[in-house]
């Protein structure tokens, strides 16, 4: 019994002690308490500040990329993002891909617009492309980050211009920072995008690029969601410092889009240089044979047009605009029945192209055979009602068959 009395006796002391401890310190703990709770606001103030101040720095970086033909016409619209500010931009091959180089140009969220002047790098497989636009000053992103580090449910905003939509930024995270897909290592996030977003950027919550947004997986019926990748930054660093050279001396595409700006300043030589240093790298790429075929055409080099245009249609049977040209250049030497023929096969892939319906016509007329000339007359009339009348009148002026 005296045991338990000691026992009680002893707790009771200790838990006296304690109380008399906390009374003592009540006003300090309370102090320390309640600063902090102002610290862990302080803080959350901050960086809500802080994300939104990235949010901000980054969408002003963010252009709408417009890319038209070589006939001024519009193409398409993407997105692109500012990495410096001297005018070095990131965008997505496709986003460029099939125009007019030359012709490319960035639109900020200010207003400003600039026009591409080079190429730093391009490439169809990482489907990147490194432009360098005429301008200084430029607003660029905040940084870029590592992609190399990044986890599954790390959150992300992605920031582009979907449906020519300036400034649109969605929130979400990384579903799995390595996919492969066709061979190549992307970013699976979960931030909505949409057309026109291709070429943005994704970013962490630190406001550091750590992707271009490329693209979204739909199935079959459309419902998948929120299926959307990006190319790793780390990609772009490495083409930066020149530890990968894929973009740049690698690339066909590049050595491709540097024939083209030459061939807009119609600087001849140098783009046939180009084109046949894209071909040395790849024998198969179409459009550098097509490319060639076009500047001799330029230089008045008429069997050298016929031979590349011939490569391209070779590689790709199915083109209808490599068909075309290639029935253009077999009229520049006077090889009409297989102009006839190129032009029929074109028509047979694409129906309803005015230019190829056209000359078909013309040519057909030529050689006295109205009764082609009218049918295909009769298919331009539905297009272009213009061309149409003016082939009527001249059926009027020659003899037919």
């Amino acid at each position: 019994m005296s045991n338990g009395k000691e026992r009680w006796s002893f707790l009771n002391e200790k838990i006296g002690g304690f109380l008399k401890l906390v009374r003592h310190f009540s006003k300090e703990i309370l102090i320390a308490f309640v600063l902090a709770i102002i610290v862990a606001v302080a803080i959350e103030v901050y960086n809500s500040e802080a994300y939104k101040h990235n949010i901000s720095v980054n969408r002003k970086a963010t252009a709408t990329i417009l890319v038209y033909d070589k006939d001024g016409n519009p193409l398409a619209q993407g997105s692109g993002i500012f990495v410096s500010a001297a005018g070095r931009l990131v965008t997505n091959y496709h986003v460029v891909q099939g125009s007019d180089i030359s012709k490319t140009v960035a639109k900020l969220p200010s207003g400003a617009y600039y026009r591409l002047k080079g190429l730093m790098g391009l490439d169809r497989k990482s489907d990147l492309a490194l432009l360098q636009f005429d301008a200084t000053e430029t607003p660029y992103v905040k940084g870029l980050g590592d992609s190399d580090a990044l986890l599954s449910g790390q959150k992300v905003i992605a920031i582009g211009c979907p449906l020519g939509q300036e400034n649109s930024v969605s929130e979400g995270v990384i579903a799995n920072p390595a996919r492969q897909l066709s061979g190549v290592k992307l970013i699976q996030f979960t931030a909505p995008i949409s057309p026109g977003s291709s070429g943005g950027g994704l970013f962490d919550t630190n406001g550091k690029t750590i992707g271009i947004t490329s693209a979204s997986l739909r199935d079959e019926n459309n419902t998948a969601q929120n299926l959307n990748f990006a190319i790793p930054i780390n990609l772009i660093k490495e083409a930066f410092s020149g530890s990968d050279k894929r973009l740049t001396e690698g690339s066909a595409d590049y050595y491709y889009a540097q024939a083209q700006l030459e061939e807009a300043k119609r600087n001849w030589n140098k783009a046939i240089e180009f084109y046949q240093k894209a071909l040395s790298i790849d024998n198969k790429y179409a459009d550098a044979y097509e490319g060639l075929g076009g500047v001799y055409y330029e230089k008045g080099e008429y069997d050298l047009e016929v031979s590349n245009y011939e490569k391209a249609v070779l590689i790709d049977r199915k083109n209808d605009e490599y068909l075309y040209v290639l029935g253009t250049a077999y009229e520049d030497v006077g090889q009409y029945d297989n102009a006839k023929k190129a032009y029929s096969m074109a028509l047979s892939i694409k129906p309803d192209d005015k230019d190829t319906l056209h000359d078909f016509a013309v040519l057909s007329i030529s050689d006295g055979d109205c009764t082609q000339a009218i049918k295909l007359i009769s298919k331009l009339r539905q297009l272009d009602s213009g061309q149409a009348r003016k082939l009527e009148e001249l059926i009027k002026r020659v003899k037919c068959h």
